[in-house]
This record gives structure tokens, C-alpha cells and sequence, in this order.
């Protein structure tokens, strides 16, 4: 930073100045500045004051952000893993978590380059094009779904709807981009080897403050945390080769420890365990087939007339007494709005003005990611949705035969085993494209865990690919 501030060239109008005058300019606009902000706190306008005591450290960041790009790429799974607080209030009691808006604002920056140098600077991939169809349809839902909107809805329940449905909007932006920064970005295998690090330390950490109650505060230990730190561990010490073996038999303890806090502890919340267990046994089906055959013969056995049986069979007693087939009548209705609106949809979370106007006693989100889509973006977002989660897994597949043995392979099987996990786990929740009714905006900064190894899979197929060339 400060090279670059050596290299600054001073204005010729600047420097025809008097001295005393560009010092008192300097005194008179910090001394403004200071009583702007005094004025603000005094008149009870706090946010805006916040805004404004924020502004130079706004500056600096904005500034760092253009000549040091790469460090906030590398830096982006952080925001969400361990900087839970530090967000900025968008009224109503909501906010705009850092990780969302350092996500729209590399994504703006690099628009603005390519189209400064006139250059197309994603990195070769079959994700591209369904990733930019559904940016596309998310956009143009919005306005498609105020023109068919039925003219019966009750707007004045919503609150601030088209606000908040514009935040929706651009989470869904920045979730979709995600890949598209990473795997441009992330080009070395260090920095791989740094996201895998960031996913087990605050994966670990949030396995000792749920066990042992720990009331932390930056830690963002929900959504498929427990899925990306479970395989990332266990991609570490199972898949890397020359591991010690006494690293491999504590991380096996450490692994166990956190299965045990999610399958038996928190058994109720099995989208918090579930796809743990479906995302380790498709890393064994891809490391090794007879591993898979003797886990998935133990497996059967375990739930066929082992303690799993009884284990599973007091889960599903214990969700039915929690409402748990509710969710059948919550999708008939949605599938029911759908249906009127099949085409491109009701728009980015706008089925809920139709649950608070025709179910109104009863109105709740779906709590699955399929359904949502399908009601939000109709047939036509759906099927462009199938074709990413097609495309997507058939593009992991394939970079985990090109990539060689080592952190490209460990990364590889992890991203495209814990992205199958991900797609089954959106039966169960909204946890990959967050519902603002429901997960709301602040859901990002843990959503956006499966998109960072979405955008790993296309680092490591470009490294990999690199590697071969040579």
C-alpha cells in the first residue's frame, strides 16, 4: 500500500497552491466532517452518523480492494465462516452481511475491468452458461412476476416487499458468483490448501462451542457447516498421501467427535447430520469402491436389524411430533401457486405475498430449495437449475479423474462429493439459495459455503489441466 502511495502523481493545480491553503482546507474539512458526525448522533440519527464515522475506513478498504483483489477473493470464505457480527443494518430490523456485500463488490470491480479492457476473463467451463442463465432468470422474474402478479394480493401485510425482495435479488447474484470469482481467482495450490485450512480450524472450533456450549459471537456455525468441515477433514487425513499416522488417528477422533455432536446430539436436525453422512459415502464411492461396499454393507445392516434401526425410528417419531409432515400440505400449496404461475414464476421470493393472502393462518415458507425454485422461477428456472446441478456434477466427476494424486484430487473429491450432499440436502431446507422469508438475506454468509467449492472444483480443472500441459 504505501509503494503504491509513493507512486501517486500530485495535480499540476494542486501544486500551484499555497501551502497554508491546502492546510487549512485539510482542518476545515476534518473539522465539517467531525461536526456532521457530532450532528448526526445529536439528532438521533445514528445509521447515518455509523455511515458516516465508517467512511475513511470505507475509503482505505476500497482502495486496497482495487490493487489487492486476490487477498479478498482469498479472504471471502472468512467473512462467512467467522464474521458473523459484522454486517451493515438495512432497516426493519434486517441487515447486509459482510460476506454478501465483499461478494457484490469483487463482482462489480471485475465487471467494470472486463468491460474497461474489453476482455471476456472467465476461466473456459461448462458451469458458465447455465450459472449466467440463471443469474438471468432470477433478474427477470422480478418484473415478471409484478406484471402477472394477481391482482387480489395483499401488499399492505409486506411491509417494505420490494426492498427487501431487491436484497433477495442480489444474494442470489452473489451466491451465483461465487464459482465464477473463485475459479478465476484462486489459481494456486496454496490458496486451495488456505480455503480447506479456513473450512477445518473454524469448522473444529465450532464443534468445541456446540459441544461444550461455548456462547460465541463471529463463529457462523449454521446451514451445511458440519457437511464442508466433515469432508474437508476427512479429505485430509483419508485422501492426502504421506499424512502421519498420528495426525490421521486424531483427525479420525476429531471426525468422530463432530459425527457424534450432529447424528446423536442434535439427531432432531437432520438436515445437520444427514448430509454429513450422504456427502462421506459418495467421498468413499469416489477414493475407493471397496471402501464403499464394506461402509454401505455396515450401513444397511446398522438400520436393517442393527441400534441404527431403533436410532432412525426415534428420529422419525421425534420429527413427526415436531410437525414434520406439515411440510406435505406447505408444498401441495406451493405447487398449487406454481401451477398459476408456471412459466418464469411468482419472482425472487415472490410466492410469499400469496401465502399471506390466500393461507394467511398459516402461511410458511416450503423449506425446500426445489420447491422454491420452481415457485419463484417457474418451469423455466427449474429446468435451467436441473441443467447447472447436472452439468455441475458431471463436471466434478470429470475433474477428478484429470486431477493427479495430492491437494488437486483431495479437493476435488471433496467439492464434488459434499456438492451431491448439498444438492440432497435442499429437500430438506433452503440451504443453498436461502428464502428471504425464512433464512432471510442474512442467510448468506453460510449458504455460500457450497458455492466456494462449487468455484474450487474449476480451480482445481484448471490447475490440473495446466499440470497436464506441461
Amino acid at each position: 500500500m504505501l509503494s503504491f502511495l509513493r507512486h501517486i502523481e500530485t495535480p499540476p493545480w494542486l501544486e500551484r497552491l499555497p501551502r497554508p491553503l491546502i492546510i487549512g482546507g485539510v482542518v476545515g474539512g476534518l473539522a465539517l466532517y467531525s461536526l456532521a458526525i457530532g450532528a448526526m448522533f445529536g439528532t438521533d440519527r445514528q445509521l447515518i452518523g455509523l455511515a458516516l464515522l465508517a467512511l475513511p475506513l470505507g475509503l482505505i478498504g476500497f482502495t486496497l480492494l482495487l490493487y489487492r483483489f486476490e487477498w479478498f477473493v482469498l479472504i471471502l470464505p472468512l467473512t462467512g465462516l467467522a464474521m458473523r457480527p459484522i454486517a451493515v443494518p438495512a432497516g426493519n430490523g434486517s441487515e447486509l452481511p459482510i460476506s454478501m456485500l465483499l461478494t457484490l463488490a469483487l463482482s462489480g470491480i471485475w465487471i467494470l475491468a472486463m468491460l474497461k479492457r474489453r476482455t471476456w476473463q472467465l476461466v473456459p467451463s461448462p458451469l458458465n452458461k447455465p450459472l449466467l442463465a440463471f443469474m438471468f432468470i432470477c433478474i427477470f422474474s422480478v418484473p415478471w412476476g409484478i406484471l402477472w402478479a394477481d391482482p387480489i394480493l395483499n401488499w399492505r401485510v409486506m411491509g417494505n416487499f420490494r426492498f427487501a425482495q431487491i436484497a433477495s435479488l442480489l444474494s442470489f447474484l452473489g451466491l451465483l458468483s461465487i464459482p465464477l470469482l473463485v475459479g478465476r481467482f484462486i489459481q494456486h495450490e496454496w490458496q486451495i490448501k488456505a480455503y480447506l485450512g479456513m473450512f477445518i480450524i473454524c469448522g473444529g472450533l465450532m464443534t468445541i462451542a456446540q459441544t461444550f456450549n461455548i456462547n460465541h459471537v463471529f463463529l457462523t456455525d449454521a446451514g451445511l457447516w458440519g457437511l464442508w468441515f466433515s469432508l474437508s477433514l476427512a479429505g485430509i487425513i483419508y485422501l492426502q498421501p504421506n499424512v502421519h499416522w498420528g495426525w490421521r488417528l486424531a483427525g479420525s477422533a476429531f471426525l468422530v467427535w463432530h459425527l457424534w455432536l450432529a447424528a446423536v446430539r442434535n439427531s432432531l436436525w437432520i438436515s445437520g447430520w444427514l448430509p454429513a453422512i450422504v456427502g462421506l459415502l459418495a467421498m468413499a464411492f469416489f477414493a475407493s469402491r471397496r471402501v464403499f461396499f464394506i461402509l454401505t454393507v455396515i450401513v444397511v445392516l446398522n438400520l436393517a436389524i442393527g441400534p441404527g434401526r431403533v436410532y432412525i425410528d426415534q428420529v422419525v417419531n421425534d420429527n413427526i411430533e415436531e410437525g414434520g409432515l406439515g411440510r406435505l400440505e406447505i408444498w401441495q400449496r406451493n405447487l398449487w401457486v406454481a401451477q398459476q404461475h408456471w412459466l418464469f414464476g411468482t419472482g425472487v421470493a415472490g410466492y410469499a405475498p400469496y401465502n399471506m393472502t390466500y393461507f394467511r393462518e398459516d402461511a410458511r415458507s416450503t423449506h425446500n430449495n426445489y420447491f422454491d425454485i420452481l415457485a419463484q422461477f417457474g418451469v423455466v428456472g427449474f429446468g435451467i437449475w436441473i441443467w447447472f446441478a447436472i452439468t455441475s456434477l458431471w463436471y466434478g466427476w470429470r475433474t477428478i479423474q484429470l486431477a493427479p494424486p495430492g491437494i488437486l484430487r483431495t479437493t476435488a473429491i471433496v467439492a464434488t462429493s459434499g456438492w451431491i450432499a448439498a444438492q440432497s440436502s435442499m429437500m430438506l431446507g433452503d440451504w443453498i439459495l436461502p428464502f428471504l422469508y425464512n433464512q432471510t438475506v442474512a442467510g448468506y454468509k453460510y449458504t455460500m459455503y457450497s458455492w466456494v467449492f462449487v468455484g474450487l472444483l474449476i480451480s482445481v480443472h484448471q490447475l490440473a489441466q495446466r499440470d497436464q500441459a506441461r
